[in-house]
C-alpha cells in the first residue's frame, strides 16, 4: 500500500511539473510569434506637426502694438503688428516689424532671437474755451499735437506652444526709443493662434 500511494503521489508531481511546462511553452510560443510579426512592422517615428503662419496680439516697445500676424518657417521669420485707433480728436497708429531667427526648438518651447522696428503716429487737437471777465467774453483756442516716433531693438525671446496651436511669447532686448534720444531695455509679450 506504501508503495502504490507513493506510486500514486509521483505521477501527480510528475503530471503537475508537466502541465507547468506546458503552460509555460504555450506562453512562450504565444510571445515569440507575436514579436515575430511585430517585428516586421516598420515603426516611423512621427514627428509634430509645424504651423508656420499666426495670428494673435501683440505689445512691445520696439515690435510695435495691435493685432500681430507672424511667418515663422525653419529658421527665419518675420512679424507685423498694426493698430490704427481714431476718435473725434485723436488718431493714433501703431506699426511694426520684426525680423525672427530660431536658435533652439524644443517640443513646447523654441527660443530666437529678434530684431523690431516700431513706428508711432499720434495726432491729438486739443479745443479749450476760456473766458474772460468782467466782460464774459468767450476765447476758443484750439491746439494741434502731432508726436511721431521710431523705435528700435534687439535681443532674445521665448516662444511657448500649448495643445499646438496656441503659441504665448515673451521677449527682451535692448534698443533705441523715440528716435534713438533715449537708449533702454526693451520688452515685447504676444498671444498667436497657429495654423
Amino acid at each position: 500500500m506504501f508503495v502504490e500511494n507513493f506510486q500514486a503521489n509521483l505521477n501527480k508531481y510528475i503530471m503537475y511539473k508537466n502541465i507547468r511546462k506546458l503552460k509555460l511553452l504555450i506562453v512562450a510560443g504565444v510571445f515569440l510569434i507575436s514579436s515575430s510579426v511585430f517585428s516586421q512592422i516598420e515603426i516611423e517615428p512621427k514627428s509634430q506637426e509645424r504651423f508656420n503662419h499666426s495670428l494673435g496680439f501683440g505689445a512691445g516697445v520696439s515690435t510695435g502694438i495691435g493685432l500681430s500676424y507672424r511667418y515663422f518657417g525653419e529658421k527665419l521669420g518675420a512679424q507685423v503688428n498694426f493698430m490704427p485707433y481714431k476718435d473725434e480728436g485723436i488718431l493714433i497708429m501703431s506699426s511694426g516689424l520684426t525680423f525672427l531667427y530660431r536658435l533652439v526648438e524644443l517640443e513646447d518651447l523654441s527660443f530666437f532671437v529678434y530684431q523690431g522696428n516700431h513706428f508711432f503716429f499720434s495726432e491729438e487737437t486739443v479745443t479749450n474755451k476760456s473766458y474772460d471777465y468782467p466782460g464774459a467774453v468767450e476765447t476758443i483756442t484750439t491746439i494741434f499735437e502731432e508726436d511721431k516716433y521710431f523705435n528700435n531693438g534687439a535681443g532674445i525671446g521665448i516662444e511657448w506652444v500649448r495643445r499646438s496651436r496656441l503659441g504665448l511669447n515673451a521677449m527682451a532686448g535692448f534698443g533705441g526709443q523715440e528716435n534713438f534720444k533715449k537708449l533702454n531695455f526693451t520688452g515685447e509679450v504676444a498671444v498667436y493662434f497657429k495654423f
